[in-house]
């Protein structure tokens, strides 16, 4: 065998699915700009324990995590909160992002993987239309194939060319500015109406705020649709202590700024000699950016469909496998959410107060496991509620009417690779999408 594979970013789903293929005798090289105590933020992230004894790893004992519980939502006047209760008693597991990078790491050493820190990837080498390597500030590296896990702002997808069909940009409200960080707990104040609170438009501004009250500290969320000077970040958490007693001001730890991919996963994923994968290719749930799951049985699908490729092409049509496969299991059910998004967010404040105090949106809408569950017939039946701001209603209705189709558009994503009808596919894609109002 010993196909080389090249490994641009040290993401999440670029190491597993490294060592998934390091373990079938694949020579395989992670490439990361950052050193290796650098990697993972300083926070809690939503993850299902169970996919470690999927792959292999080390099984995470109980304890080593906790739960997130049931989350109230504010519309911007926070005059009708809607609570949605945690499934089973429960929400999302939740643990350190750390913990799960240095599992993922010690993992894919042991199957052979080699890491090369404080490498900057800059680009892709082509040869015509195929990616043969990168370009790095250790020099150029070549390899049989190109695995992508550079992030959002992926080098190597930017530098792609326009004939290889994969999106290289995102267009606003594709990304989330967040600044995450954990405060100190006031240990005498009231106790919150619920431990996990999320603030749609919060301060009248496009963007999704959360206060999450932990044992012994408060992790905060400021997300904006733009980036946000220090200022802004101080007013708005000023703001959400008048309304979160509990929430001190001593930073405990975190206080990263960060770029999450919040957009429709990329309908084409993979040229000839290259895939990407988690945020690269946007493999996070949109409304919320949680996208560690996704990108783990997305590593998977990658490291099966290169594994059946006896002819050792390593072309978009060997490929397409796994960008047909991720689609269908995965993200066309977010491409649905990334529409309830993008409308939701394209309203005022005063738009979201009246959709939420005229009860027009309602707890099945906001719970993420599911697909969006409102459609045009039945928001119609809720408009008796609501005639008043008729506007509103007509343009959250349409939205969501061509949204719901978008979902059966990236179903329709053809079986198998051909140049034309995956361009038709794309095609459709862009034509159902739903932008974000500025």
């Amino acid at each position: 065998m010993g196909k080389k594979i090249i490994v641009a970013g040290a993401g999440h789903g670029g190491i597993v699915a490294g060592a998934l293929l390091a373990e079938k005798g694949y020579e395989v090289t992670v490439y990361e700009r950052l050193h290796r105590k650098e990697l993972g933020y300083d926070w809690l992230d939503a993850f299902d324990p169970k996919l470690f004894d999927e792959f292999g790893l080390p099984h995470i004992k109980e304890g080593t995590y906790g739960y997130n519980g049931d989350m109230l939502f504010f519309n911007p006047a926070m005059t009708a909160p809607i609570l949605v209760p945690a499934e089973g008693g429960h929400g999302s597991a939740k643990i350190e992002r750390k913990y799960i990078y240095n599992a993922i790491i010690k993992f894919a050493k042991s199957k052979g993987v080699k890491f090369k820190y404080n490498v900057t990837v800059l680009g892709p080498i082509m040869d015509g239309l195929r990616v043969v390597g990168l370009e790095t500030t250790s020099g150029k590296v070549f390899g049989d194939l190109v695995i992508d896990a550079c992030g959002i702002d992926s080098p190597v997808r930017k530098n792609l060319p326009n004939a290889c069909d994969v999106q290289r940009d995102y267009e606003y409200g594709d990304c989330f500015y967040g600044y995450r960080a954990y405060y100190n707990k006031i240990a005498d104040a009231p106790a919150p109406a619920c431990d996990y609170e999320v603030y749609l438009v919060h301060m009248g501004e496009q963007g999704i705020s959360w206060n999450v009250t932990e044992e012994d500290s408060v992790d905060v969320l400021i997300g904006r649709m733009y980036p946000f000077t220090e200022a802004q970040r101080e007013e708005a958490l000023e703001e959400m202590r008048k309304h979160n007693p509990q929430l001190g001001t001593e930073l405990v730890r975190g206080g990263q700024l960060c770029k999450i991919p919040i957009a429709n996963p990329l309908p084409v994923m993979v040229c000839d000699g290259y895939a990407c994968i988690g945020d690269a290719a946007y493999m996070t749930q949109p409304m919320n950016g949680s996208g560690l799951v996704a990108s783990f049985k997305a590593a998977k699908m990658l490291a099966e469909t290169v594994e059946k490729d006896e002819g050792e092409e390593y072309s978009a049509a060997t490929l397409w496998e796994y960008n047909y496969t991720y689609i269908k299991e995965i993200g066309a059910a977010f491409a649905s959410v990334g529409i309830l998004k993008n409308v939701m967010l394209s309203l005022t404040a005063g738009g979201i107060d009246f959709l939420f105090e005229k009860q027009i949106i309602t707890q099945s809408d906001l719970s993420f496991y599911e697909s969006t569950g409102m459609s045009f017939p039945d928001l119609v039946g809720r408009a008796t509620r609501g005639i008043a701001r008729l506007p509103v209603l007509l343009k959250t209705a349409g939205g969501l009417s061509r949204g719901s189709s978008t979902k059966d558009v990236y179903k329709s994503i053809p079986k198998k690779y051909s140049r034309s009808a995956v361009r038709k596919w794309q095609d459709s894609v862009r034509e159902a999408h739903v932008s974000m109002a500025r």
